[in-house]
């Protein structure tokens, strides 16, 4: 299975990047094909120009596009590794997806069809760190508002399953060990379809999927749009 990771936090050093190696390494681990997409490392452009639309509009794609998209295109299985901020997708992030996610690639519109979703029987995971607490999150309804507009309003619209986003919370307070235990905890979260043996028939994911908690309750959390 090809599984593309896309990883948006500008630190090297960061749980995010930390997350992106360790879902890669199990995920290798167990015969998937794994291609990580750094878009801070490779620098990639996150604004969509007035040329990028006369382009596209013209039947051509600018090239940094095109490179993505065929590494989406590949993908059977896609994970997303990044921060919250401001209650939503890092810049570049919003900005790779925005760019990639043209109309003709990942879905189509016109008069006759309306909306036809290009990018079915993939699969989508979301993963982000966060500074406050899931449970505030969950409280005032954010964690599903935010599980809807950057799962299902962007991925299960062009078509893929929505495998739900998995919410870490509380990371600047995290101890080494406590962050040890959470990279483990959180691959043993993640369902089979996304990063388990390709040997075993995948187990149905839960709608909900708790892991075990540390001794400061700073765990992921997962919630499905």
């Amino acid at each position: 299975m090809n599984h593309l990771i896309v990883l948006a936090h500008p630190n090297p050093a960061s749980l995010c990047a930390a997350i992106c190696s360790q879902i890669a390494d199990v995920s290798s681990s167990n015969g998937h094909k794994v291609e990580i997409r750094d878009l801070y490392r490779l620098n990639f452009n996150p604004v969509l120009s007035a040329e990028d639309f006369k382009q596209i509009r013209a039947g051509a794609t600018p090239k940094d596009i095109a490179v993505e998209q065929l590494h989406v295109k590949k993908a059977e299985v896609i994970t997303l590794v990044f921060p919250l901020w401001w209650t939503g997708y890092p810049a570049i992030l919003k900005g790779w997806i925005d760019r990639v996610l043209q109309n003709g690639f990942a879905f189509t519109f016109s008069q006759k069809d309306g909306i036809v979703p290009r990018l079915t029987g993939k699969k989508v995971q979301l993963i982000t760190t966060m500074g406050s607490s899931v449970d505030e999150y969950e409280e005032n309804g954010l964690m599903d508002a935010m599980a809807m507009t950057m799962g299902d309003n962007v991925w299960s619209f062009c078509g893929c399953e929505d495998a739900g986003l998995i919410a870490i919370g509380e990371v600047p307070g995290m101890t080494a060990s406590e962050r040890q235990k959470l990279l483990h905890d959180l691959t043993d979260a993640m369902p089979d379809d996304i990063i388990g043996p390709t040997h075993q028939p995948p187990k149905k994911p839960s709608r909900k999927k708790t892991i075990p908690k540390t001794k400061s309750s700073k765990t992921p959390k997962k919630r499905r749009s």
